[in-house]
């Protein structure tokens, strides 16, 4: 049992209840003084040497959780214990606080023995590049950029992910399928790496003058609309639309797009507020069959009718958009609806959809009686000089778009340009020069001739030399050289080599291939300096490649994937909308990415002062004064809730399912995420909190609180309510309320919100405020968890016991330097941990 012991302590590391008032369950002295006596008291009458009811002895139970078939009893014994199911309903039952230890400590063995099976002695399993790091690491070999829906990021299935994160080792295997599936992502690269001549598609530029309106018999009809004023030089809108009305084709072709690619939309336009002073929004937008493809921009034109200016936008297009059409989105209506007229309309279409003629007749006949119409003059109208316009002069499309021709990637690969030599030498050197940048470390000659041989035989069976090359590339992009990283070779721990240090930084914060500086520093042998590798996360930082440490670390991390599982219902919640719902995801991301740049305290995850928006999100929160798409920083009010992870609607969102609020979900979040201190499993087929009775209308407060008279959900619920509980004043899409709202809530009578709890060690809060507080001081274990996580993210491996002193250092460095999350990045890449394998 000492060898039990011992392991058992490293489980504390990792595993504790962080927030438990319980004494330290997962050693030895607790089996022995929890756990035993009570399968002994409750247990072995029916488990025991004299009677083995379903084949379950307990009294001989190993205590060895990486054996299968004792884990699996031991998850049974588990189960059995939260569910109530053991011992019987007839016997005698254990004190509820009894259960919760001996489970706890269960699920506490479970975890580690899950850890030690994935550990590997501190050292990192090959692992291959997740399908983001492939795309980056080709982007940025190749010179290559990708479209929306094609490229390797199209081609790969997602990967698995452990301890939360897609670049663990253990969850990166590569099986034959998924290597096919490189292969053909391989083919495509080198196919698109070098071309065969000009492009199909030139580059072209369509422009249509929007004043032709007035001079195409067929389409001038416009000009007679009260909303629509042909000019000279252009048209004005003050309500509606107009179009290119087929005009504008690629030139040879009867598509207004004629392959997929970037393009350049342009319109040239002004604006005139009007007397109600609102700036005027233009929208441009091309018909296509997917309705999310049609928008192209939406903005706000400021330029005055005496200086329209050029509004643009590059996008990516493919050819299966047709028509071209700019409107005034806050126009003033010309006529008003007669709804009495339009009931008559719905009517008649109704009628002759059924094949009615008779009815039809009748009610068209009614209209022309009655003298009804469905719209009638708008008085507000009469004077349109005070009303908004938007002038129109033209719009024109430019593309398909290219950096150069050929592209880059073909300028590098083919470095001696087109009327070199197609020699085999010339392809022994252009694999001389590609490959080791390809394989991050230098190469051997030995591992450049087999790829010289292939565009050889290629050759031979009458592949022309660009052809042979593209193989080659190919090959080389699905060598284990490219597709693994940290390459251990034998068993023995020790220093990684230079060019080993610098794949590792930069795929840690760049989740790509080291830049040509990397190479530089790696080949004079400097990146075992400390002060040469804190200078250069400083400098990586940086660049805007480090944008893959957001959408990477901090996006797993606060899991703003997930925030928009479940969509609020559009009948309880009608104000939520796409738009919104990407604010709420984009505000956390770039309040890391605020908190990571402008050295902002890691403190402020728990508790702030500000928070980032944009126009739409700034209209929900009731904060004025922010305008535009972009998302950028703002102060809080002094009696704002939203400061700090929190009080931001995504969290909010992510802990609800669509009609009512989840505090298990959420406080399971917050426990996980901030403290990195996963509850104990639930038992098997636990189900959700029921929903409302009808006529009952109790809270979800009201329903946990019953929930929690189940002895056997008791002890775990009572360390995760709390958490989520604290949060019942944002409502399932994060609008703060002071009443119940949603489900069959409705009226002025809706309960209050109770957000007041008790935490699992005692401290107690009436308030989100006070619960904010509650955690701040337990800032400690913030910074220790975020250090955990950051170092799995690091590293690309589960953490382990040895592991402990480097956490504690690193959340010591943090503490200590004013809780910039710069400091603990520099301290993950100068630790030993991260420098050896």
């Amino acid at each position: 049992m000492l060898g039990v012991g011992l392991i058992c302590t490293m489980v504390c590391t990792f595993a504790s209840a962080a927030d438990s008032d319980a004494p330290n369950l997962a050693d030895a002295a607790s089996h022995k003084t929890h756990v035993v006596p009570l399968l002994r008291q409750f247990c072995f009458k029916c488990h025991g040497p004299d009677a083995q009811e379903g084949e379950l002895r307990l009294d001989t139970l190993v205590v060895d959780f990486t054996s299968p078939g004792a884990a699996s009893q031991w998850v049974e014994v588990m189960d059995r214990l939260n569910l109530g199911e053991m011992p019987p309903a007839d016997e005698p039952k254990p004190e509820v606080e009894a259960v919760r230890r001996t489970t706890s400590w269960i699920a506490g063995e479970l975890r580690h023995a899950q850890r030690r099976m994935l550990a590997r002695g501190g050292r990192v399993l090959l692992r291959r590049m997740n399908r983001v790091e492939y795309a980056n690491t080709v982007r940025d070999l190749l010179n290559m950029e990708f479209l929306p829906g094609e490229g390797p990021l199209a081609l790969l299935p997602p990967d698995g992910t452990a301890e939360g994160f897609d670049k663990v080792s253990t969850a990166l295997m590569l099986d034959p399928s998924l290597l096919d599936k490189y292969f053909d992502a391989a083919r495509l690269i080198a196919d698109r790496a070098i071309v065969d001549g000009p492009p199909e598609f030139p580059t072209e530029k369509i422009r249509y003058e929007l004043e032709d309106t007035a001079r195409n018999g067929a389409i001038r009809y416009l000009c007679a609309h009260p909303g629509f004023t042909c000019r000279e030089n252009d048209v004005v809108l003050m309500e509606g639309g107009t179009r290119s009305f087929g005009v504008m084709k690629y030139p040879g072709t009867n598509k207004s797009i004629p392959t997929k690619g970037l393009y350049r939309v342009r319109v040239r336009a002004a604006a005139d507020p009007g007397k109600r002073g609102q700036p005027v929004i233009m929208r441009v937008t091309q018909s296509h069959p997917s309705a999310d493809q049609e928008l192209i921009m939406e903005l706000a034109v400021t330029a005055s009718p005496d200086d329209p200016q050029v509004y643009e936008v590059l996008i990516p297009r493919d050819d299966k958009g047709g028509e071209w059409s700019v409107r005034i989105v806050n126009g003033t209506g010309f006529y008003n609806y007669n709804r009495a007229a339009g009931d008559i309309d719905k009517a008649i279409r109704d009628a002759g959809a059924a094949k009615d003629f008779a009815e039809v007749l009748r009610l068209t006949a009614r209209l022309k009686a009655e003298g009804l119409s469905r719209s009638r003059p708008n008085p507000d109208t009469a004077d349109t000089s005070t009303l908004p316009k938007l002038y129109l002069d033209w719009i024109e499309v430019e593309g398909p778009l290219y950096d150069q021709w050929p592209p880059k990637s073909h300028a590098m690969l083919l470095f001696k340009g087109e009327d070199a030599e197609e020699s085999l030498e010339y392809a022994r050197e252009i694999f001389t020069r590609f490959m080791p940048r390809a394989f991050r470390r230098p190469v051997a000659p030995e591992e450049i001739e087999p790829i010289v041989g292939l565009v050889r035989d290629e050759q031979e069976h009458g592949a022309t030399f660009r052809q042979a090359i593209r193989t080659g590339v190919a090959a080389v992009l699905t060598s284990p050289s490219f597709l693994y990283l940290y390459e251990p070779s034998g068993s023995d721990v020790r220093v990684l080599n230079d060019f080993e240090i610098a794949s590792r930084l930069s795929y840690f914060l760049w989740s790509s291939m080291p830049d040509a500086h990397l190479f530089s520093l790696a080949r004079d042998g400097k990146l075992r300096d400390v002060k040469t590798l804190e200078a250069e996360v400083d400098r990586m930082l940086a660049d805007e490649k480090a944008e893959a440490l957001v959408r990477g670390f901090a996006a797993q991390w606060l899991r703003t994937d997930e925030f928009r599982t479940f969509r609020p219902d559009e009948k309880l919640y009608p104000d939520f909308d796409d738009e919104l719902g990407d604010a709420m995801v984009e505000e956390t991301l770039a309040f890391f990415r605020e908190v990571l740049h402008r050295d902002e305290s890691v403190l402020s995850f728990l508790d702030s002062d500000w928070t980032m928006v944009n126009q739409r999100l700034a209209e929900f929160y009731g904060i004025e004064g922010v305008e535009g798409e972009a998302m950028r920083r703002v102060k809080l009010p002094a009696d704002s809730h939203r400061g700090g992870l929190l009080g931001h609607a995504g969290v909010a969102m992510y802990g609800s399912d669509g009609t009512r609020t989840k505090p298990v979900s959420r406080g399971v979040y917050i426990r996980e995420v901030l403290f990195n201190d996963p509850p104990d499993p639930p038992p098997p087929n636990v189900g959700e909190i029921e929903p409302n009775i009808k006529g009952e209308n109790l809270t979800v407060r009201d329903r946990l609180i019953q929930h929690q008279q189940i002895p056997s959900c008791a002890a775990c619920h009572r360390t995760i309510d709390p958490y989520g509980l604290a949060l019942e004043n944002f409502n399932v899409m994060g609008a703060w309320r002071e009443r119940q709202d949603g489900e069959d809530f409705r009226g002025s009578d809706r309960p209050e919100i109770d957000a007041s709890g008790r935490l699992p060690d005692g401290r107690e809060f009436a308030n989100l405020q006070q619960f904010k507080a509650a955690l701040g001081e337990r800032r400690d274990r913030f910074c220790q968890a975020l250090s955990e996580k950051l170092l799995v993210y690091a590293l690309g491996r589960p953490l382990e016991a040895a592991d402990r002193p480097t956490v504690d250092s690193l959340a010591a460095r943090l503490q200590s330097k004013d809780y910039q999350l710069r400091e603990l990045l520099k301290g993950v890449v100068t630790s030993r941990a991260f420098v050896t394998k």
